[in-house]
């Protein structure tokens, strides 16, 4: 529940006083009626309450529970008048909600939380992209994704918990990318169309893959630009081994496409001696490699990867092939069980069953570790 403040009358219909585009910082609110510091949980004052500080033409934009005015109930551009009294409106489930807001940023600052009310909270902002920013859709969603249903996905937020969201540069646009995808409707209906949605258990397992897979979601494709000889012996130890310095620093330092036929050329499906070794190189979601794995996922997720590999680029395209392959992996049964092994397994070296561990496995358990903790201080476990 939010409330505008600024230029306009709130209680007049078609009234204009939208949020402009920007980014919020957070503070705790210093009032009589709402406060961070101090309040109760009942109805009557002092209520929980946040305060988005100024930014363009607007002076504040408070988040409360709401009382019985027309601003403090999600309505922030109305566009009929409310009839009737709105004191006996129950705001229990809001007040739940700001408080639980309150806590999750109390456990986000740890330490630097204020100690009093009116203070900014490091490092604690809210990017608004559009206007209005919150519609009664809108809301009902938010509330949705308190309650904890896995059919909602993960809200942008818990993403930002155990994958901070980079301060800029190109993968703070590849991030921005993928949670897109992630949070979209379009992408909750690929991730529901492959059981992903059916259980926290399953999104927790597939995001904890596609965090490792992606850097933490700042990758959509493979870099083969490398600079130094030392950093693709250890990318490549044993290809490696039987090369100069010399060698490694005139055939591959700075050559992408030579890299990609040296690294990936004649296996994996990739042909010698062309550029499927560097067309076919990681991508997406759970960066997919080879030519034969691009072939498979894009039949599984009818997406003609083979001829256009460019394709999984796309975040979406790159969620619908990484669902694809976790489905017919087997991966949704695998999830329900906490077989992390397998998953891992499953996805990266191709085999849920193979004795060779997945690159990084111990990072992916950790990487899962982050995703449940985030999930269950958000109290989407209940």
């Amino acid at each position: 529940m939010c409330e505008s403040r600024g230029p306009g009358d709130n209680s007049k219909e078609d009234n204009g006083r939208r949020i402009e585009p920007g980014t919020y910082p957070l503070a705790t609110q210093a009032g009589g009626k709402y406060v961070t510091i101090g309040y109760t949980g009942a109805k009557t004052p002092p209520k929980p309450g946040l305060e988005l500080l100024k930014t363009n033409k607007r002076t504040e934009i408070l988040i409360h529970p709401g009382v019985n005015f027309l601003s403090s109930v999600g309505c922030i551009n109305p566009t009929k008048k409310v009839s009737g009294p709105l004191s006996d409106m129950d705001f229990t489930e809001s007040r739940t909600c700001v408080i639980a807001l309150i806590d999750d940023l109390k456990t986000f600052a740890g330490g630097g939380f204020p100690k009093s009310n009116g203070k900014r909270i490091p490092n604690a902002s809210v990017v608004v992209e559009g206007e209005p920013v919150l519609s009664t859709e809108s809301v009902e969603i938010v509330l949705e994704a308190v309650a904890g249903d896995p059919n909602k996905g993960l809200p942008a937020a818990v993403f930002q918990k155990f994958a901070p969201r980079p301060a800029s540069g190109s993968k703070r646009t590849i991030y921005d990318g993928y949670i897109g995808a992630f949070t979209s409707d379009k992408g909750l209906k690929t991730l529901g169309d492959h059981g992903v949605c059916n259980n926290y258990d399953r999104l927790m397992h597939f995001f904890a893959q596609a965090a490792m897979e992606t850097g933490g979601f700042t990758l959509i494709r493979e870099s083969l630009t490398y600079t130094t000889v030392a950093a693709i012996r250890n990318a490549w130890r044993s290809r490696a081994a039987g090369k100069t310095d010399q060698w490694i620093g005139d055939n591959l330092l700075r050559k992408p496409q030579a890299l990609g036929d040296w690294a990936y050329g004649g296996r994996m499906g990739n042909v010698k001696g062309t550029l499927d070794g560097f067309n076919f190189r990681g991508g997406g979601t759970f960066q997919t490699t080879g030519r034969d794995a691009y072939t498979a996922k894009g039949k599984l997720a009818k997406v003609d990867l083979a001829n256009h590999p460019e394709l999984i680029e796309d975040p979406q395209t790159s969620l619908l092939a990484a669902c694809a392959e976790w489905k017919g992996s087997g991966c949704n049964a695998f999830a329900d069980a906490g077989l992390i092994k397998k998953i891992s397994r499953a996805i990266n070296v191709g085999n849920a069953n193979s004795a060779t561990q997945a690159n990084g496995e111990a990072d992916r358990i950790a990487w899962h570790e982050k995703v449940f903790k985030a999930v269950k201080n958000a109290g989407l476990l209940g």
